[in-house]
């Protein structure tokens, strides 16, 4: 018995339709479809399949490209969709920092620091955790709060190093505890 040499699966004559490259290798009618999907040339020998060949499975092939083309237009709308969504949420953010920034020059601490709380147990990206940390340190640190404001300026600097606003807060309160040494520290890390 003669076995295809794509499924490697038996090719009974009268049962099963099969076709042959021009060096006589055998494969069925449906793994042979399957594989001009992906290449016009025989597996085993590579040479290529006749035009006569390929034509026999030309709607299918046009079919199966159709729906690779409606597939790729598909997840690129998703990933369009996914980028709009990332901006809209960094907007809504902004406008909910800005909001913050308002409540802290009218002096409505408490209420601002509830409402960074609220927005901090959802999920955030590092980013936004970072701003809103930011935040509760320097509102902590207006309020006269410097143990907390340490405490949560600390945590951003160790997480992002970099953070010049982080750094200055942190000597501020350092500096009002009377811990000068640790204010230095700080503030030299402000650049």
């Amino acid at each position: 018995m003669t076995t295809c040499i794509i499924c490697h699966l038996g090719i009974i004559e009268g049962l099963h339709s099969s076709q042959d490259c021009p060096n006589g290798h055998l494969a069925h009618m449906d793994c042979l479809k399957e594989w001009l999907l992906h290449s016009s040339n025989c597996p085993l020998c590579r040479e290529p399949y006749p035009d006569r060949i390929i034509a026999q499975f030309k709607d299918f092939i046009d079919q199966k490209e159709t729906e690779k083309l409606v597939s790729i237009e598909k997840e690129a709308k998703q990933e369009d969709v996914k980028k709009m969504e990332q901006v809209a949420s960094k907007i809504i953010f902004m406008k909910f920092l800005e909001s913050i920034e308002i409540l802290i020059k009218e002096g409505e601490f408490e209420y601002a620091l509830s409402r960074l709380d609220l927005h901090n147990n959802g999920s955030t990206s590092i980013q936004m955790g970072q701003d809103i940390l930011f935040l509760k340190g320097k509102i902590n640190f207006m309020r006269g709060r410097f143990d907390l404001a340490i405490n949560q300026l600390f945590k951003l600097v160790k997480e992002k190093y970099d953070h010049p606003e982080g750094f200055l807060y942190l000597g501020k309160a350092y500096e009002a505890l009377g811990l000068d040494d640790k204010a230095k520290w700080a503030y030299e890390r402000v650049k």
